[in-house]
């Protein structure tokens, strides 16, 4: 971990007065969200007999992931981060008093709930990829893992608070007053979102569209390995470790025999093991690196998923999910760490929505294959068979690594000189074929056209639709790079996003070539036919 990435306290956020403001909103209201989360598990529970209806209920939350996610990261990055989220907060509290009004006048149902889960989900998924994107806004680089692990931990925190209070209300004044109270947390946000003088990044362009966005956003995960790598290990752990979340009303009900306030305990334990984790995080990344630390939560995660499978004892239940709580922390916060440091920050919203829809499609998925194999088989089979799955994932993803995202820096360079045409130009004109010229330097072809394949994925990172390199058939050691944007603003824009790493690499290829030559750039545009008269 390098030192730039990493703080000297795990608290040291909190110094930051919108950040503290922000992170105890979001507890109050994750308080109320866990709550809602077991008062629906419970809920859905007592509606149903069918095991795969109850795990639906997990694939209600997560589905919406798949078709919401990349276009609200797309919204968040093109426009104003802080209305974007009080406007979803205010949605989201919208649902949560339909339910609770639901469930108090005894309308509900299990496919109603399924429904107003869908929504909620909905909700969930627009707000996910903005939250995640204002955390590098509101605390500096050396925070950034600190702030990750404290929000982290704040979720866990509230799980606790929520699944404890829930189970309780449940018991003594019924499911409703757990969806009320979910619905009035979510005004805490809305204030402390209120409270947040955002100062959005410096640009002299206008923003992107909403399509265009949205194709930048695909093709920057398309060319980018450190966050493609970040997908693969995530997915290698949530598919198998959802059946944890998606099978736990029905290990409180039918292994433990128990009742709301068992689910609430098993809650409870899982985010203790959370919490736990969370405060011995900085540590253990002293000696660990993330890939270290997510192979060894993977198989920590599985022996505890096991042991609860295997013994029926409610305090040796509770001790095993309190491991799975701490593995899935771990897990998390590496993940996120990975994928935050592996983006810039114009993209930034648009790369975590295209993290947190894989990692919310596994968590959409995952229930669906555990709940059918509970239904022709039996629980504790199903929990076997992902503990097995994820050790062999575990395994298997290490071929991926994400510990070098952190080395990553995607700072503005600003070391590219504004192009000026000598012809008129519209901003929208394209598209534009931009051409550098090389005299590569005899016996330095091999690292030159190494080098010039890392170049080529961060212009199509930046935004071009074609990337190319050819030599001179008539003139050896001279070669061309040719790559083709889609307007003449899209390339002003790869101005603004040329990173500092990128512009080591071009420094680098620069002492690649002849003696006393320079890369020579031409730019070409397509031209406007006007009709003849």
């Amino acid at each position: 971990m390098s030192q730039q990435a990493m703080s000297t306290s795990p608290w040291s956020p909190l110094k930051i007065k919108t950040f503290k403001w922000l992170w105890l909103a979001t507890l109050v209201s994750n308080t109320g969200s866990w709550m809602h989360e077991t008062g629906a598990g419970w809920l859905i529970s007592t509606l149903t007999e069918s095991p795969v209806v109850v795990a639906l209920l997990q694939t209600a939350t997560s589905l919406p992931a798949f078709f919401i996610l990349l276009p609200s990261g797309a919204l968040s990055d093109i426009l104003d981060r802080r209305s974007y989220l009080i406007t979803g907060n205010i949605g989201m509290a919208c649902v949560a008093t339909i339910i609770g009004f639901l469930t108090l006048t005894g309308l509900i149902d299990a496919w109603m709930l399924l429904g107003l889960t869908l929504f909620m989900g909905m909700g969930t998924a627009m707000i996910m990829p903005t939250w995640q994107s204002i955390i590098p806004e509101v605390v500096p680089r050396s925070e950034l893992q600190s702030a990750i692990g404290l929000n982290t931990m704040g979720m866990n925190i509230s799980r606790v608070i929520g699944a404890l209070v829930a189970g309780t209300i449940i018991a003594f004044l019924g499911t409703g007053l757990v969806f009320v109270f979910n619905a009035i947390s979510f005004l805490f946000v809305i204030f402390a979102l209120k409270q947040w003088k955002r100062v959005p990044p410096e640009t002299k362009l206008p923003p992107e569209k909403f399509r265009a966005a949205i194709m930048t956003g695909l093709r920057y995960t398309k060319h980018s390995p450190a966050l493609q790598a970040t997908l693969f290990r995530s997915v290698g752990f949530y598919l198998f470790a959802s059946v944890m979340w998606a099978m736990l009303p029905l290990i409180a009900r039918d292994l433990l025999e128990g009742g709301p306030r068992t689910y609430s305990f098993l809650f409870a334990a899982i985010s203790i093991g959370a919490i736990s984790s969370a405060l011995l995080l900085p540590k253990l990344r002293r000696k660990m690196n993330n890939d270290q630390l997510i192979t060894g939560a993977s198989i920590l995660f599985a022996f505890g998923i096991s042991i609860t499978a295997l013994v029926h004892v409610h305090a040796i239940a509770m001790l095993a999910l309190c491991l799975c709580g701490a593995a899935w922390i771990t897990v998390m916060t590496s993940a996120q760490l990975a994928a935050q440091t592996a983006l810039p920050n114009w993209v930034k919203s648009r790369g975590l929505a295209v993290f947190q829809t894989f990692f919310m499609g596994s968590l959409a998925v995952g229930p669906v294959i555990w709940g059918t194999v509970t239904k022709y088989s039996s629980l504790p089979t199903a929990m076997l068979a992902a503990s097995a799955g994820l050790v062999v994932a575990a395994f298997f993803t290490r071929r991926w690594p994400v510990s070098g995202n952190d080395q990553l820096d995607h700072t503005p360079s600003k070391h590219w000189r504004q192009p000026t045409p000598v012809i008129p130009v519209l901003p929208e004109q394209g598209p534009v074929m931009v051409q550098v010229q090389y005299q590569v330097e005899s016996g330095q072809l091999g690292e030159f056209l190494g080098a010039m394949e890392k170049l080529g994925r961060a212009r199509q990172r930046d935004g071009a639709v074609f990337w190319g390199i050819f030599e001179e058939a008539a003139n050896p050691g001279t070669y061309n790079e040719t790559y083709v944007v889609p307007s003449w603003l899209d390339h002003l824009r790869q101005h603004e996003r040329i990173s500092k790493q990128d512009a080591a690499l071009q420094q680098h290829i620069k002492t690649l070539l002849q003696e006393g030559t320079a890369p020579v750039v031409s730019h070409h545009i397509k031209p406007i036919h006007k009709p003849r008269n």
